[in-house]
C-alpha cells in the first residue's frame, strides 16, 4: 500500500479522475496526452491502482457482482468528463482517449485550489503510476 494514507476531502469520482488525468499529462514527457484504452482496460488499470493507493477504493468503489470487479463510478466519470469537454475519444473505434486543453484549465482553476498538499501529492503519485500502465499514441 501507499505510504500516504490520506482521507479524500469529499473528492467526487469525476474530480478525482479529472485531477489524475491532468496530473498524468505532466508525466508523459510533454507529448499530446492521448492513450489507447478500452473501458475494460481502464477498469483494470484503476482496479490495480486501487490496490496500491488506499484512498482510491473510497472514491472508485468496485463491485464484484460480475465476472470481473467493475466500478460504475469510474465508468460514469469518464462519460461525464467527455460530456463536459474535458476528455475526447477518437474514431473509428473510440479506443484512443485524449485530454482536451480545458482539462488542464479546470484542474488549475477549480480542482487544485480545493485540494490540500497531501491529497495533491497522493493524486500525483497515482497519475505517475497511471502513465506507466497506458500505451500512448
Amino acid at each position: 500500500m501507499s505510504a500516504i494514507q490520506s482521507q479524500p476531502p469529499s473528492l467526487l469520482p469525476d474530480d478525482a479522475l479529472s485531477a489524475i488525468l491532468a496530473l498524468a499529462s505532466h508525466h508523459d514527457g510533454g507529448k499530446r496526452f492521448a492513450f489507447r484504452a478500452h473501458d475494460s482496460q481502464l477498469q483494470d488499470i484503476f482496479r490495480e491502482l486501487a490496490k496500491q493507493y488506499d484512498f482510491l477504493p473510497k472514491i472508485f468503489v468496485f463491485s464484484s457482482s460480475g465476472p470481473k470487479p467493475y466500478s460504475p463510478d469510474l465508468n460514469d466519470s469518464i462519460a461525464k468528463l467527455q460530456l463536459a469537454g474535458l476528455l475526447g475519444r477518437e474514431n473509428p473505434d473510440y479506443q484512443v482517449i485524449f485530454l482536451r486543453p480545458a482539462a488542464e484549465s479546470y484542474f488549475k482553476k477549480v480542482l487544485a485550489p480545493k485540494l490540500d498538499d497531501e491529497m495533491l501529492k497522493s493524486l500525483d503519485q497515482v497519475a505517475s503510476a497511471f502513465v506507466q500502465k497506458v500505451e500512448f499514441v
